[in-house]
């Protein structure tokens, strides 16, 4: 099955985080391979840039926000309720305020353990009418320059260089390879963890 967006969402805390049908080297890399007790173990950044149409307020809920459930009477999210018999469908609390999507409930040990943060509410400076010209934008981290040909991701691994990079250091769950991971440090792009053995 080719990797979509709903396949990630879904299968987010099985697959990556929960990391039970990850082929074992990536399984390692997740885990940021375990170190001797004198080095540190790394630290492992996942940016999920849904290109398309993602609607982050029913992602991260501000349910804590009155407006939310007056201006959204039909697409709104239940509020986290312990009456509400089935949990597939009500938000999953965080904070009081803010719960995430109810597919996303695996994701939530991992953000009490405060290994996990949302950045909600941020967009780019640029005000282009156009929406692939914004994400483009977003991916290269240049507002309002369409020059630009490579990603900011791709950016931060050449100013940060490993000796012994793995060659699995950057990897993209995508069909293609992502303007962000683009240009020229080394980077690799897998449509379908199944044909990975």
């Amino acid at each position: 099955m080719p990797m979509t967006r709903r396949y990630f969402i879904r299968n987010s805390g099985i697959g990556v985080f929960g990391l039970g049908f990850v082929p074992t080297f990536l399984r390692q890399t997740a885990y940021a391979l375990q170190q001797p007790d004198s080095r540190r173990r790394k630290k492992i950044l996942v940016a999920i840039f849904q290109r398309g149409a993602a609607d982050g307020l029913n992602i991260v809920v501000p349910f804590g926000e009155k407006d939310y459930y007056s201006l959204r009477p039909t697409i709104n999210i239940p509020t986290p309720s312990s009456a509400v018999a089935d949990k597939d469908h009500t938000l999953v609390d965080l904070n009081g305020f803010f719960g995430f999507h109810p597919s996303l409930s695996s994701l939530k040990p991992i953000f009490d353990a405060k290994r996990l943060a949302v950045i909600h509410a941020v967009g780019s400076p640029d005000n282009t009418r156009s929406h692939f010209d914004a994400q483009d934008y977003m991916e290269s981290a240049t507002p309002g320059i369409k020059s630009t040909d490579d990603g900011w991701l791709n950016r931060y691994l050449r100013s940060c260089p490993e000796a012994e990079a793995s060659p699995f250091r950057a990897v993209a769950f995508a069909p293609r390879m992502p303007r962000t991971l683009m240009e020229p440090a080394p980077a690799i792009a897998i449509d379908d963890l199944h044909n990975i053995r």
